[in-house]
Order: C-alpha cells, then sequence, then structure tokens
C-alpha cells in the first residue's frame, strides 16, 4: 500500500526539475539574444580624473582655488574637503564646483563654530559639447579667521550617458 504513494511522489519532483530546467534553459536563450543585440552598443571604461591636495590654508576671502579642462562627454564631477576653523569665531563658509562657467554648479554652505571642523561635499554634472572648464572655490568674510582645507579631493568621471533633470 505504500507504494503507490511513494510513486507519484518522486513522479511529481521529476516533473518540477524538468519544468525548472524549461524556465532555465528559456532564460539562458533570452539573455543569448539579449547579449547578441548588446554588442552594438558596448559601454565604454569610465575615465577618471582626481586631483588633490591635503592641506590649503584659506586666508583671504577667496580660497585658493582649482580649476581644469575636460574633454567634451558627459561628466559626473564631486568635491570634498574638511574645512577647520582655526580662530575663536564662527566663519560662514561657503564652496562652490562650477561646470562650464556656472552652466551647472553646486554650493554647499556650512557654520564653522570655533576651532571645529566640518565636512563640505559637492557633486555637479554636466555634458560639455566641447572641451570646457570645471571650476572649485571656497569663501568666507574677510577679516575671518584662516579656515584649513585637509584632504581636498576634486574628482571628474567621463561617463557612457548622462541624464540630469529635476525630480
Amino acid at each position: 500500500m505504500t507504494m503507490p504513494s511513494i510513486v507519484p511522489a518522486r513522479r511529481g519532483r521529476r516533473l518540477r526539475l524538468s519544468a525548472l530546467a524549461a524556465v532555465a534553459t528559456t532564460a539562458v536563450a533570452a539573455g543569448a539574444l539579449l547579449a547578441g543585440n548588446a554588442t552594438s552598443a558596448e559601454a565604454v571604461p569610465p575615465e577618471v580624473i582626481s586631483r588633490w591636495n591635503n592641506e590649503l590654508v584659506h586666508s583671504n576671502a577667496l580660497s585658493p582655488g582649482f580649476s581644469q579642462f575636460l574633454s567634451a562627454g558627459p561628466y559626473t564631477i564631486t568635491a570634498k574637503l574638511t574645512a577647520s576653523n582655526t580662530g575663536a569665531t564662527a566663519i560662514n563658509y561657503s564652496c562652490v564646483i562650477s561646470a562650464a562657467g556656472g552652466a551647472d554648479t553646486d554650493v554647499a554652505e556650512v557654520t564653522l563654530q570655533p576651532h571645529s571642523k566640518a565636512g563640505v561635499f559637492l557633486n555637479v554634472v554636466h555634458n560639455f559639447t566641447t572641451s570646457g572648464q570645471v571650476s572649485f572655490a571656497c569663501t568666507k568674510p574677510g577679516g575671518t579667521p584662516q579656515v584649513r582645507m585637509l584632504q581636498v579631493k576634486i574628482t571628474s568621471i567621463k561617463v557612457n550617458s548622462l541624464v540630469n533633470q529635476p525630480f
């Protein structure tokens, strides 16, 4: 009597395995079909350009600036630094990264408390139709204490395509 109950269970497992094999075969075939279409539009590896300075002293109203020319194409550009207030009064500190003379910009503003540090992070994306310039600088009110700009990193990554729109 136990024999009939064992046989259908094994038979059911075989059917399930057979169905899974059919699904896997279909998925592999679809992947091969899609891969065949992808060869004409293969992505180009990104081009990464990074610049850094581990310590700049910001004495005047405008910091030591940075600018660089990039070749034509779509880019995502990031800048980061740690701003350190060396004085005994608070400072309103502002940094900006700009592409193509201000066509695309990002601004970060922080209040640096006396003898404190704050992280500053910026990101801008831009599609340069010809070679163009990316610029970075920070400002503070004249006559305020010095700011040490630590671990400044500016990285431009040329990408395959770019979508830049509000959400």
